[in-house]
Parts: C-alpha cells; structure tokens; sequence
C-alpha cells in the first residue's frame, strides 16, 4: 500500500482531492466527563523488561476478489503522490500463548471456586461460551509437608478446562504455616518458599497456556492478611517473577488483583520499579453503578500507566468483577444486562481480559451479598445472566471487535463487529430509553434480544431508527459490499498517546478483499483540530499497518475523546472510530 501525510487543509479542499461532488461526512465527536489524572509520575528505578512474548495477530489469509465494484474508492486513474509509510502485514508466527484477541468470545471468562467439579459442572460451564476461568492457586493446599508439592487437583481441572477449550488464570496466593507468619507471607523466608511454589507450578504447567497472577487483591487486608504494605507485596512480586521467567521465559505474569483502582497503591508499585516486571496490571472494579462508570477511572490508570512506562505499553486486565443479586442488590435482569455491558465496555478501551465473578451462586440464601453473584443459582439452574452470556458468544461469536462509533451522546453504545464479510452491532445505552438513527445500506436488520430473541427490524431511506434501552441487543446488518467495506480497517489500540511534544503515531488495520485499487483518507480530529491526516491507497488482496503520526498543539491534561475518520470518494456512513488521546505529563 502507498500512502501520502498531506499538511492538514480544510475538509472541503480534501474531498476535492478524492473528487467527491457531494454528500457529507457522517461522523460526531463525542463529550464527556473528563477523569481525574493520578498523582504525578515518580522517580523509578529502572527494571528491565524480560524478551517480549505477545499475542501476534491472524496470519494473513488470501481473499477472494470480488467480481464488480459497484461502490467505493477510487480506480488507479486518480493520481497520488506517494511516500510508503504503509508495511504488508507479515505473516504471522504460530501464536504465542498470552492475552486474548478481541475476537468473541476469547477476552471472556468467568472465577469458579472448585479444583474437584460436581458431576457435569464442567460440561454446563464450557456451554456458557466463555474462554477462560480464574482461580486460586493456595500455597498451602499444595505444600501440606516442607518440599512436597500435590498438584493433584490442578492436574484433573487443568485437563478438564482443555477438554472444555477454556484457558485458567490461576492466582498464586496465601501463605503457608510451614513457614511462619500464618496466610501473610511478610518474611525472606516465606518469600523465596512461596517463589518455590510459584516456580514448580509454573514448570508443571509450561505450555498449557496458563496466566500467573500474584496474590488477590493485596490492599485489603482481608486478603494480604497483615495491614496492606505496597513495599511488600513488591518484594514478593520481585522475588516470584525472576523465578518464574527461569523456568519459564514465556510465561504470563499479571498482578497485582487490586481491589477498586487504588491510585495511591498503583503508586507506591511504581516507585519500587516493580510494575515493568509484570505482563499486565489487574484490578477489580467492583462498584453498586453500572460497567461504565469505570471509564474515568480506567482511563486515568491508562494516563498513569504510559507515564510511567513510556516505551512499553502495560495492557491492563479486569480479573474480577460482578454483580450481586441477593435480596436487596440487582434485579437479575439488570444482572445480565452489566455483564454483557461490562464485557463488550472493556473492549473499548483495550481491557481486553474480563473476568466475571463468578461462575456459580456460592449458596442458597437470597439474602445473603457473597452468595448471589453467580451466572447460575447454587443448583445450577440458570440466570438471566448465563442465558445474556450465551446469547453473546452465539450471536457475536467469531466476530471481532473493531470500533466504537461516535454518537453525540456519549451514553450510547454502538459497538461494530466483522467476522469475514459479515458486520454486527451490539448496542445499548447507559440512560432511558430512546431511539437514535444510522445511516444502513439495507432494507432490513435482524435484530437480536440480551436473552436471544429475534426480531426483523426494518430500514426506511436507508436509515434504521434503532431504539437503544440499557438492555444489549445485537443488529445484523444485511449482506452486501456496502456492509463489507465497514469492517476493513479498525484502530489497533482504543488509546493514543503522545509524548511532552505533543507528538504520537496510531496504527490502522487496513485490507482490501476487492479487485481494484482502493482509495481512502485518514483523518483524527480532537474537535475540530484534526490531528493528523493521510491519504492512501491499497492494492487488490492487500492488508497494511497505516502508521499515523499525529501532533497536537495544545496539550490537554485529562484524556479527550478523539475520532478516527476513515473517509472514502462516496462518504460511506458509519466509517468512523472513537478513540482517547492519552495526554503526557504536565
């Protein structure tokens, strides 16, 4: 693919430039409540990073050209001057074993409290669709005598998640009366045993695509088990890492579970260096409002995180969060709604591993809080919220995540998803019921319910008037080359950071399925400012990495809602991303 980075000019002069006669751009940013930036960026000391071992993406397929070009970008007669900043996508390596794509139902999974599963338990959790499960891994029920290790349990469970396709988070946690200091492990002693038991586990299970998480949730003290010390939990995570990484140089390595987002604990982590030596960063946004009111506090962990690993970007993970429905907590259908909701908000925003807790109700008692928070009550009979789960990795199953689209009221969702040719939305909305429209090349949509229903919507004028309730449901839209063209280039990351310059790049994902050349203008605007601009073309069969380098003059100091335009010679509708530009520090 050849590409162009043009001085920024007026839109007007642009479209003459892709010989566009008439028609607008549809496309609106977004406001929204800015979030508050976490203390400032402390002196660190430095931690090497151990030999990266990322998720790489599909191997590129070849296409099949499709026969007629009825509509779209331009033939090769319009002239471009050219200056390649756009690379073929290599091919891809075998898959390491990591963080999940954004492709459903990968990024998804539910906590269970169990090694030894009732009879057919497994088999009821593989059907809920979900692709990873999280559970302790306790010290001390693995060392009962000093140096003898009983895996037993772990053994079995392992090999009935394979069996189910599902992968295990395992949390290394708790302390261990062999060694002193009862469930904390606060001594050099405790540390270097429970770094023994972290590096045999981590042996034993080498290449069963396990993640590693360091203790749960260490700024509670009911779970640190001693009053919470961010300087000793660094010490612990500084001595199990480096053993780990020795027996293991591939392995994934997450923590620190943080109960909420405790900034002033982020914080402390990030001043013993401690952060750089971990894969990933973990919290639990666990609140009594809805998924995404986390957002702020999301990205302002996000803003904190590229401050202080400016050459390394540390992905971060929900590991555990959920909704109870006992007596006086959520309806159960508003249960299944937040997970549905809370799942498809992380991706987003990159959060691209979202644990739900949990799998199953704890017990029988409706009014009791810990009880209730299951997909499935005690007896296995099911939720609103296992139904909402299956129905989501049903219907968007395969499909993968691509964009977010701009809505001028930044609380409403339309999420859109491609799998091959095929595109869908999942949309909802965070206030009361109302009706939005979108610009659709189709007659008519089916449309599918948070529990499964289905429905015909029809489009008038190729408008769909789509009512948005904080239910999910799903719209498919209609075969077509229009509907195909809108899943051909996502933004690889939710968040765009600049540096203290103002300045900062955004990789598009690009292809072109269809036989001729294609021409297309990218363009990231922060209001009416546009951020940088490009244009380009890709050739038949074509996949590229667009490398957009963006500047901006005036440094905002909390993120902002950025949109991605991807603008073609006919304006196709919906061809339009929202992002957030990650400020540097003041």
């Amino acid at each position: 693919m050849t590409h162009c980075s043009p001085p920024p000019r007026p839109r007007t002069e642009r479209l003459l430039l892709l010989l566009v006669l008439t028609s607008t751009l549809w496309g609106c940013t977004t406001s929204a409540a800015q979030p508050q930036a976490l203390s400032p960026t402390p002196t660190l000391t430095p931690t090497a990073p151990r030999p990266t071992a990322t998720t790489t993406s599909t191997a590129t397929a070849t296409p099949t050209p499709a026969p007629t070009i009825s509509l779209g970008f331009l033939t090769p007669t319009a002239v471009v001057t050219t200056a390649q900043i756009l690379a073929p996508t290599p091919t891809a390596p075998p898959v390491a074993w990591g963080l999940p794509e954004a492709v459903v139902p990968e990024p998804f999974g539910v906590n269970i409290h169990f090694i030894w599963p009732l009879p057919g338990e497994l088999d009821r959790l593989g059907a809920l669709g979900v692709r990873w499960i999280r559970m302790d891994m306790s010290w001390s029920d693995v060392e009962r005598e000093r140096g003898r290790y009983d895996f037993a349990g772990y053994d079995q469970l392992v090999a009935g998640l394979t069996r189910q396709n599902l992968r295990a988070l395992f949390i290394l946690d708790y302390g261990n009366d062999l060694y002193g200091g009862g469930p904390a492990v606060l001594t050099d002693e405790g540390r270097a045993a429970f770094a023994r038991f972290a590096t045999i586990a981590a042996a034993r299970y080498r290449g069963r695509g396990i993640i590693w998480e360091i203790w749960n949730e260490p700024n509670i003290e009911r779970f640190w088990h001693a009053p919470p010390d961010p300087m000793a939990y660094a010490r612990l995570v500084q001595a199990v890492v480096p053993a780990i990484r020795r027996v293991d140089p591939s392995a994934w390595i997450v923590g620190p579970a943080i109960a909420g987002f405790s900034p002033d604990y982020f914080v402390a982590l990030a001043q013993t260096g401690m952060l750089h030596q971990l894969d990933a960063v973990t919290v639990h946004p666990y609140r009594a409002e809805p998924p995404e009111s986390a957002q702020a506090e999301y990205l302002a962990l996000r803003t904190y995180l590229d401050r202080v690993s400016p050459h390394r970007h540390i992905p971060i993970l929900s590991s555990e969060w959920g909704y109870t429905t006992h007596e006086s907590g959520l309806t159960l259908d508003t249960q299944a709604a937040y997970l549905v909701r809370q799942w498809l908000f992380h991706l987003t925003l990159d959060v691209n591993l979202s644990i739900w807790y949990d799998w199953r109700n704890d017990g029988p008692d409706p009014a009791d809080v810990e009880q209730n928070f299951g997909t499935v009550f005690n007896d296995f009979s099911p939720k609103p919220a296992s139904r909402a789960a299956q129905t989501l990795n049903r219907t968007l199953g395969g499909y993968r995540y691509q964009r977010r689209l701009p809505l001028p009221d930044p609380a409403d969702y339309v999420l859109l998803f491609q799998r091959d040719d095929a595109i869908a939305l999942a949309t909802w909305t965070t206030t009361a019921t109302h009706t939005i429209t979108l610009p659709v090349a189709c007659e008519t949509v089916q449309a599918v319910s948070l529990t499964g229903a289905t429905e015909t919507l029809t489009v008038t004028g190729r408008q769909l008037a789509l009512t948005l309730t904080e239910m999910p449901r799903y719209i498919h839209l209609c075969p077509g080359e229009a509907t195909q063209r809108l899943g051909h280039w996502r933004p690889t990351q939710q968040t765009v950071a600049v540096d203290a310059t103002g300045a900062g790049r955004l990789l598009v994902a690009v292809e072109n399925p269809f036989g001729n050349v294609r021409q297309a203008e990218l363009e990231l605007t922060l209001g009416e400012e546009v951020l940088g601009a490009a244009l380009g073309t890709l050739s038949p069969g074509e996949r590229a990495l667009v490398s957009l380098p963006i500047q901006i003059t005036d440094m905002p100091r909390t993120p902002q809602p950025i949109t991605l335009h991807f603008i073609t010679p006919d304006l196709l509708p919906l061809q339009t991303a929202q992002l957030w530009l990650i400020p540097a520090a003041p």
